[in-house]
């Protein structure tokens, strides 16, 4: 078995405020996930959001702070982010982006990017280290009744 591709997540937020936060809506599963994705080699966790979030959404950002790591199987390095200019375009057809208050999330998210932006609601100092949790069922069980065959293939596919 390979090991999976270090990666690095970026939260757009739309301001220091922190009161929206932008999110793109899959076109192969139905739910809305922050921008993020694999390092590629050579490259570092910076340029890797940085890159990721152009590529999936189209949009000008820039990096505010890195906020942690979580450690496991790989490592995934957490970033808080603006977007500086731009419109949404879409990686693939059939995406969407849009702006949600962060008191508002969909309901079509997973348990691991909506820990992902209180990590960045919640964070006040120091970068932290946590223990990188897989995606779980249990933790995600409301989009198997929002979406059954879908959650089926994507939890058959390894959450990829």
């Amino acid at each position: 078995m390979t090991k999976k591709r270090d990666g690095s997540t970026v939260i757009l937020f739309k301001n220091d405020k922190k009161e929206k936060v932008f999110l793109v809506l899959r076109s192969d599963y139905p739910v809305w996930v922050t921008t993020g994705g694999g390092i590629e080699p050579g490259e570092t966790p910076q340029k890797a959001a940085i890159r990721e979030a152009i590529e999936e959404t189209g949009l000008k950002v820039k990096l505010v702070k890195k906020i942690g790591m979580y450690k496991g199987d790989y490592i995934s390095h957490l970033f808080e982010g603006r977007v500086i200019s731009g419109t949404f375009k879409p990686e693939y057809p059939g995406c969407r982006g849009k702006w949600f208050k962060v008191d508002k999330l969909p309901l079509s998210m997973t348990d691991w990017d909506k820990g992902r932006i209180a990590d960045c609601l919640n964070h006040k100092g120091a970068i932290f280290t946590k223990r990188n949790a897989p995606l779980s069922i249990r933790g995600n069980f409301h989009l198997l009744f929002l979406h059954p065959i879908s959650t089926i293939k994507y939890m058959l596919k390894g959450g990829k």
